[in-house]
């Protein structure tokens, strides 16, 4: 197999000789600092670039002077974005200089990756963005790295965005206003650690995530913002204490129980009456695998699952009513 390289972003091409055509794999190196020495399909499937600096010369750190005495070049194993399924090893000739002037040796800067670096800045902005949307131990294990790598990728990504948005990671900074604010928890330990989120739903946007979710601490977060009197309306869920915070904080901001929320309480109650019937004589087969039926949307249900539904619902009568006035509050 033919390996050749390229600035665009090609994924295949015809290599012609005497003997007929063969597929080619194209490597998108992109490092313009750089030219490529050698590149080899390995045993395992992965791809291996050698490549080396385009320039002969550096800067002597000690006494400034540009030096062109190659003292020796040494590889360092580099770990690249994959492609198309390859898993991709940037060999870096990284050379070794003698200064002729104050006759001490030095290595050339690591272009590709920076100072104390095994990877390149593209792949940890790859693994910082996926991170961004996806959990920080799957993408690690989809990328075979460690997770404590994709971490640091994620942070530094994370502080770059809130760097473009004005934002900063100051626990005590001023936050923008939002004319319609959301508020929600998260658990980053179940039982154990709870976070609230701040919203801005106009611009679908994240505007602060803080520990903690008691009255005091949400009342701490919300009096950050640049002007309370500026809020209209808050969407969250039913808790006595966002709710309480929220009047103490925002008291012009009118007080909304989200779509989600709601929905997921008129689910539990609409279990409760399946479980009721279930545990019936009449109910204990018929509703047996098949208390989805009701607790799906209607519009995700199939013909056949829909058949199914309305059979059960002239079977039982307050299965159907309640199932009914669960939709009905859905789509309103």
């Amino acid at each position: 197999m033919s390996l050749q390289h390229s600035t665009e972003q090609r994924e295949t091409q015809r290599d012609v000789n005497g003997h007929g055509e063969q597929e080619g794999i194209v490597v998108p190196l992109d490092l313009g600092a750089f030219r490529i020495r050698k590149q080899q399909l390995q045993e395992d499937g992965s791809i291996e670039v050698e490549v080396i600096a385009t320039t002969d010369r550096a800067r002597c750190p000690h006494c400034q002077r540009v030096c062109v005495k190659v003292h020796d070049p040494r590889p360092r194993r580099k770990r690249d974005l994959p492609l198309r399924g390859h898993r991709m090893v940037l060999v870096l000739l990284k050379r070794r200089f003698r200064c002729l002037m104050c006759r001490r040796s030095f290595t050339e800067p690591d272009q590709a990756c920076g100072r104390r670096r095994r990877t390149p800045k593209r792949l940890r902005e790859y693994l910082g963005k996926q991170a961004s949307s996806r959990r920080v131990s799957h993408v690690a294990a989809e990328m075979q790295v460690g997770p404590r790598l994709v971490q640091s990728c994620l942070e530094e990504v994370a502080q770059v965005e809130l760097a473009k948005r004005h934002l900063s990671l100051d626990e005590t900074a001023v936050l923008p206003t939002p004319r319609y604010l959301g508020i929600d928890e998260c658990a980053r330990r179940q039982g154990h650690r709870y976070e609230t989120i701040l919203c801005n739903l106009d611009g679908r946007s994240v505007l602060e995530v803080s520990a903690g979710r008691t009255k005091e601490e949400v009342s701490h977060l919300l009096e950050r913002l640049s002007d309370c009197d500026a809020v209209e309306a808050v969407s969250m869920d039913m808790s006595t204490t966002f709710r309480e915070a929220v009047q103490l904080t925002l008291p012009r901001a009118r007080i909304v129980a989200d779509h989600f929320h709601v929905m997921q309480h008129v689910g539990k109650a609409l279990k409760k009456v399946l479980a009721r019937h279930a545990k019936k004589e009449p109910g204990k087969q018929a509703l047996e695998g098949q208390r989805h039926l009701f607790l799906r949307n209607q519009q995700d249900l199939s013909a056949e699952e829909e058949q199914s539904r309305t059979a059960l619902a002239l079977a039982f009568p307050e299965i159907a009513s309640a199932w009914q006035l669960k939709e009905a509050l859905r789509s309103w």
